[in-house]
C-alpha cells in the first residue's frame, strides 16, 4: 500500500530521491510501508540480508558494532529526514546494528525495486557513488579525530557541530540520545564526558540546563576544539 502524500512530500527532497522523476519516486514509494518502533527495539543486526533500506520519519535510531563481550562502539545517530541501511543494498548484508533510541516511525523501500532504478539512471548512479566517497571521507576524518585528538576537543567540536550552523548558532545543544550513547560516539567513557562537560562548565564556556546544554562562550568553545586552548590544569 502506497504511504500518503503528507508523508512522501516530506521525504522527497532526500538526495537518494531528488534525482528521481515523478514516475520512478512513485514506484519506489509503491514497494515501500511505514513502520514504528519502540525504544530499544531492533531495526537489523550486523550480518543480516538486506531486504529494504529505510528513512526515519521521526524519532532517532542508533547504529553501532557491538563486540563478542557486548561492548558497543556507536558510529551514528540517524534522526528524521536521515537515511540508513543504503550501502547494504550493494552488498547484501548490513554492516553494523541499528536500534531504536525512542520511539520512532521509519519508511522501509525495496532494496530491489531501487537498485532495477540504477541500471536505467546513470545519474542516480553517481549519486550513489557521491556518498560513499562522502561517507568513505567521513570515516577517515573520524579516525583521525579519535586517533589525534584529545577527548576535550572532541567533546568541544561536538557541542559545536550539534548546534547546528556555525554561522547561525543559536546557543543551545539539545542531546537526541544519554551521555552513554554520546560518549560511545566520541569514543570517550561516560565518565571522562561528564567530567569534560563540567570542566566547561566550571570555565563559563557552557550552561547546563535539564538535557540541555547552552553554549555561553563559542569563540572559546572553538579555541579549545582546535587545540588553541589547553584546559589540562
Amino acid at each position: 500500500m502506497t504511504l500518503p502524500n503528507s508523508y512522501l512530500d516530506k521525504i522527497r527532497h532526500i538526495y537518494l530521491f531528488d534525482n528521481l522523476s515523478d514516475a520512478e519516486f512513485k514506484q519506489v514509494s509503491e514497494h515501500s510501508k511505514l513502520v514504528k518502533f519502540a525504544t530499544g527495539e531492533i531495526l537489523y543486526s550486523q550480518g543480516d540480508y538486506c531486504h529494504h533500506f529505510y528513512v526515519v520519519f521521526d524519532g532517532v535510531m542508533k547504529l553501532f558494532h557491538a563486540a563478542p563481550n557486548g561492548t558497543e562502539r556507536v558510529l551514528e545517530l540517524i534522526g528524521a529526514g536521515q537515511l540508513l541501511g543504503e550501502d547494504a543494498m550493494f552488498i547484501g548484508q548490513y554492516s553494523t546494528h541499528a536500534v531504536a533510541l525512542e520511539p520512532s516511525h521509519v519508511i522501509a523501500f525495496d532494496s530491489r525495486t531501487f537498485v532495477n532504478l540504477l541500471h536505467t539512471n546513470p545519474e542516480l548512479c553517481l549519486r550513489m557513488m557521491t556518498l560513499m566517497s562522502h561517507r568513505q571521507q567521513n570515516l577517515i576524518d573520524e579516525i583521525g579525530n579519535l586517533t589525534l585528538q584529545s577527548a576535550i576537543q572532541r567533546i568541544t567540536q561536538y557541542l559545536i557541530k550539534e548546534n547546528g550552523s556555525l554561522a547561525e548558532l543559536d546557543g543551545v545543544v539539545r542531546f537526541n540520545a544519554n551521555k552513554q550513547v554520546i560518549a560511545s560516539r566520541l569514543g570517550v567513557t561516560p565518565e571522562t564526558f561528564s567530567r569534560i562537560i563540567g570542566k566547561l562548565r566550571n570555565e563559563g564556556m557552557i550552561d547546563c540546563i535539564k538535557d540541555s546544554i547552552v553554549l555561553k562562550n563559542v569563540a572559546s568553545l572553538r579555541q579549545v576544539a582546535d587545540g588553541m586552548i589547553s584546559l589540562n590544569r
